[in-house]
């Protein structure tokens, strides 16, 4: 499957670089915590589900949509919502549309669990755990994901995001499904 996003140089030239298999800790300075999590494009999709999997409850869902495909980069993100969604459903209905979820890079997919806890994948393929949680630890533990501090594609200096034709339709289908409803 075609990665969300690749490492270029300032030509546009692909740079060799492969995302690691690693996930960071990061501590900001008003105390939140969460984990950056980075795996090659061929585990994004089973590592994705694995840390959906730790959510507790119904879930509530953010869909932000950066960019546009035939117009380009959006002016300000546009987000859609939806509340109480079950997690046997979400899983489904991304399920159904691969491209759009773990190849295309137009959007960032946030899930809630009732307890606060949130997932984030975002249009680089990178996912963010927060807050660092034991539950998150053990997804990753279990899939051997390794703990550090390697380059990540949130520290490369030029990054390029893969549109595909074929997720368009996934996208509009993805808000019909699960009945997102554009939020401010």
């Amino acid at each position: 499957m075609t990665p969300k996003a690749q490492s270029v140089t300032a030509t546009g030239d692909p740079d060799d670089f492969q995302p690691p298999r690693a996930f960071r800790a990061d501590t900001f300075p008003d105390g939140h915590t969460r984990l950056v999590v980075s795996v090659p494009q061929e585990e994004l999709r089973a590592t994705h589900l694995a840390l959906l999997a730790s959510l507790s409850g119904k879930l509530g869902l953010r869909y932000v949509q950066l960019t546009d495909r035939l117009t380009g980069q959006l002016p300000a993100p546009i987000g859609r919502v939806a509340m109480d969604v079950r997690p046997d459903r979400l899983v489904a209905a991304l399920e159904a549309r691969p491209e759009l979820v773990w190849a295309d890079g137009r959007h960032q997919l946030w899930v809630r669990g009732s307890l606060g806890e949130t997932v984030i994948l975002d249009e680089m393929g990178l996912l963010h755990c927060a807050p660092d949680d034991p539950s998150f630890r053990d997804a990753l533990d279990a899939l051997a994901i390794p703990e550090g501090r390697p380059k990540m594609m949130d520290n490369r200096d030029y990054v390029k995001v893969t549109f595909l034709a074929e997720a368009d339709a996934q996208e509009a289908s993805l808000w019909e499904e699960l009945k997102l409803l554009k939020w401010k």
